[in-house]
């Protein structure tokens, strides 16, 4: 028996390389001339903006930003009214009495100067726990005491470690008190005079 011939016959075109490689030489090619074709345009804007007299060119203000914002501003305008009370100014132009004026300056100023921050380290129930906290941070120089609070839950023993008048002075003893792993609560109280 004779045996046919069950080779496929090759395809006598191109290989998939060349097409490629021929269409990118192509379409590069239509993008440069493209591209070639912009630049001419733009020169030749160039060219015609330069040759118009001053009188001609646009004036310089449309290349530069416009802010509306300066008129916005004044047609939001809010009027505070005047305060009711007179101030310590309009009260010694009076002629009132200066001592007067001057114990309100110091009272003004003297809520900020009231107020002393005060770090809890702690909080236990057992106030065995809270005294040896309170050791262990009397060895590391700072100023710490156990106080008692009594709420719902029962009775809790507070490390608090203080009272500092300054943050740089919080600072300070929060970053020692972070070195014993622990993370305090910052507490702002009155001061006692």
């Amino acid at each position: 028996m004779a045996r046919r011939n069950t080779r496929r016959q090759q395809s006598t075109g191109k290989p998939a390389w060349v097409w490629f490689v021929l269409g990118n030489f192509v379409g590069g090619f239509a993008v440069f001339v493209f591209l070639l074709n912009d630049l001419k345009t733009e020169q030749v804007r160039v060219a015609s903006k330069a040759s118009k007299p001053a009188a001609e060119r646009g004036a310089p203000e449309e290349s530069k930003p416009r802010f509306d914002f300066y008129t916005l501003l004044e047609e939001n305008e809010v009027k505070v009214p005047k305060p009711k009370t007179p101030s310590t100014r309009a009260r010694d132009s009076r002629g009132e009495s200066g001592s007067d004026s001057s114990a309100t300056t110091a009272q003004a100023a003297a809520p900020k100067d009231e107020l002393v921050y005060i770090l809890q380290a702690a909080s236990f129930r057992d106030a065995a726990e809270a005294e040896r906290l309170r050791a262990q941070l009397m060895l590391a120089n700072l100023e710490a005491k156990v106080e008692s609070a009594t709420d719902s839950r029962g009775t809790w023993h507070r490390v608090l470690v203080g009272p500092y008048d300054n943050r740089s002075k919080v600072a300070k003893a929060r970053s020692i008190l972070a070195e014993h792993s622990l993370m305090p609560l910052v507490l702002k109280r009155p001061a006692k005079g």
